[in-house]
Parts: structure tokens; sequence; C-alpha cells
């Protein structure tokens, strides 16, 4: 009987790279080792729940994929994933893979994860209209409090929209969350593991995004990756706050303006490093290990930093910066301006309740400070 393995994938814009006809990526894999492999891609809005019925044993998936540190924290700790070894040895070259990546694979001094792609905080503006607006392009590096003042100055110019914000509520939490870090508001207290953001500065945080509203599509609270790209892409935005994973989308072969779109990113940018790992219970773990290995190599990595926008070796960034003009901004803030959030127990839970509220704050069905309060006592509670 022929092998087969089984991956459970996020229905993420450049997670298609590994399935596309024009790459054959997993198509090549098949024809060369004689193993089929099924890869499901399922929707963001419902990934957390099929990873979940895998765990649990109602699924059959070999591999996972898991959003980095997000994830990998509670994963661990309830021996969710198994262990993984990187080849030592030959042209996988295992420290090509940027070392933040390298870092965000582990726990307690054992890898469990494979890398995908990135996806952090990138900014993206028509620079004809920032420079006719404000005389000048934006620097790579911008507070939450720079980008409220220019998208106020260049809202209406063109008849188009100051921003389009990612306020989908299974979106919403991550693009507020680089308003609270400016105001100096971590989420959870890295010692205590106890909230954080139930304050006043955390209450301006969220005043200040939902002030962008009204230079925003009235829809706009309904935006995801798909609706915010296209957004740009249709020139109905000046400026979109997304993820370096949806570079490669929005700025692809068809984007005949490529010249006029300029990148810069928070000061307080939050990265996550989307990857694989091995289910615990398969009893598939050297083939699935063999296949990790093959999606992550250098050949494949920059197919995957062509076609998302977001690669995670050196290399890659280094043959390619040339090519696609928000590399070295982007590598910077991997490597060196992003930061994690904090390793707590059942944080996803926990997370969950803020995009719950905050949502209800966006919408107007509660205030900031009672969305905040709200969110908090929940939290404390599950």
């Amino acid at each position: 009987m022929r092998k087969k393995l089984n991956i459970l994938a996020v229905g993420d814009p450049a997670v298609y790279v590994y399935i596309h006809p024009s790459y054959q990526i997993v198509a090549r894999y098949m024809e060369k080792e004689k193993i089929e492999v099924n890869f499901d891609i399922v929707p963001w809005e419902t990934y957390y729940d099929f990873l979940q019925e895998t765990f649990e044993g109602k699924r059959n998936y070999d591999i996972v994929m898991v959003a980095g540190h997000l994830w990998l924290y509670d994963f661990v700790r309830k021996n969710l994933l198994a262990p993984v070894e990187y080849p030592q040895e030959g042209n996988y070259d295992f420290d090509d893979i940027l070392a933040s990546v390298r870092r965000e694979m582990r726990i307690d001094d054992k890898t469990f994860l494979y890398p995908s792609f990135c996806d952090g905080h990138m900014i993206l503006y028509r620079k004809s209209i920032v420079k006719k607006v404000l005389g000048k392009f934006l620097d790579e590096i911008i507070t939450t409090d720079q980008l409220i003042s220019y998208v106020k100055a260049v809202h209406g110019e063109k008849g188009m929209y100051g921003i389009a914000l990612k306020a989908h509520p299974s979106e919403i939490f991550l693009d507020i969350l680089p308003y609270f870090r400016n105001e100096g508001v971590e989420i959870f207290d890295e010692t205590t593991c106890l909230p954080k953001f139930n304050e006043t500065k955390g209450i301006i945080a969220v005043e200040k995004y939902l002030s962008l509203r009204q230079y925003a599509p009235g829809d706009t609270g309904n935006f995801g990756n798909e609706e915010v790209r296209l957004a740009f892409q249709k020139r109905k935005a000046i400026f979109i706050v997304t993820w370096g994973g949806q570079l490669g989308q929005i700025i692809n072969d068809e984007c005949d303006d490529i010249d006029d779109i300029g990148f810069s990113t928070f000061n307080t940018s939050w990265n996550v490093v989307w990857s694989f790992g091995i289910n615990a219970k398969t009893l598939q773990k050297e083939d699935a290990n063999k296949f990790l290995v093959y999606l992550t190599t250098k050949e494949i990595d920059r197919i995957v930093g062509s076609y998302a926008g977001s690669p995670v070796r050196y290399s890659t960034y280094r043959i390619d910066k040339n090519k696609y003009p928000w590399y070295e901004l982007h590598l910077n803030m991997v490597e060196n301006i992003s930061k994690p959030l904090p390793q707590v127990p059942n944080l996803s839970t926990k997370l969950g309740y803020l995009y719950k509220e905050l949502t209800n704050a966006f919408r107007n069905l509660k205030t900031p400070a009672e969305a905040l309060n709200d969110a908090e006592k929940s939290i404390l509670l599950c």
C-alpha cells in the first residue's frame, strides 16, 4: 500500500504556494518519493477548531501548521507536538534560517517546528499621494501616532480613504496590538501571566485605533486579508497595515504601479512565524520529518518568498533583495524590531476574549473601557 501523509494547513494566501500548479512543490515531492501527500487548507476563521479536533483524535493529520510562538508553548506543555531534528549536514544549512526564527521554533532547548513564512506588521502606502501631501516619504519605522496623523492628512485625496483597517473579529486584536504597545501597555505580565491591558493607557490605545474608523471604508469592520488587499490594489485606500506574508499577493505580477508603493513598519510591531509541526500521535514521524526538511530547503524558501513575500532564510533575502523592495525592511522587522507575545498558558483562549470585546468596542456595542474591563474579567475566570 502506498504511504500517505495528511497535512492540515491554514488558509493564508501564502500557503497556497505549496499546491500552486506553477510551482508543483508538493506534486514534485510525491513523484520523487512515491508517497501520497494530502494537503488540506482550512480557512483561518475555523482553523483552530480543526487543529483542536486533530489533537483530540477526531481528525487524522500527521503534520499541522502552527502559529509559531503564539501557540507553541501551550502545545508543547500539553504534549501535542513531537520534537523534530533538523539536518546538521549536507546542503540544508540550518544556520541559514534567521536566528530569530530558529529561536521561535524551540521550547526548553528542544525544536518542535519547521518555519514556513513570517507574518509581521508591515505598512503599505501610495508614495505619490503621501509625497504630495506630506512633502516626504515615510520613514521606514514609524509610531502608531505618526500613522494616525498621516492618515488624517491624506484622507480624501483622489477620492480615496485614508486607510483600510483589518478589523474583522478574527483579526482585530493583532491589528490593535501596536497601539497598545505605543502607549507602553503589554497585554500580559511576563512573570505572573496576568492581564495588564485594562488600564487608562490601554483605553487610550483602543480609542486611538477607533479614531481611524472615520477615515476607513464603512465596512472595514469586516475586513480580513483579502479585503485589505483589494482595497489597496483597487486604490480605495492610501494606507494599509497588513502582514508580511501578504506582500507577495498584494504586489504581484499584475500590479502595474509597484514603484508607487512605499513600505514602512511600526516600532511596536509584532511578528509570528507560521510553521509546520508533527502531531505527537502520528505513526509516521520519520516520513513527516523528511517531508518537512524538503519543504523548508533554500530552494523552496525562495519560492515561498516570491509568492508570499516573507521568507525565513538569510540567503533568500540576500539573493533576491533587489527583486523585492520590501525585503531589507522586512528582514529588519523580523530580526530586530518585532517583539513576541509572552508565553502564557491557554493564550489562545484568553486572547479570544480580547478579540470578542475589542470587536464590541469597534461596533460601538461597548465603550473601550467597558470592553477591556469585561475582557479582563473573562480572562481571570478562565
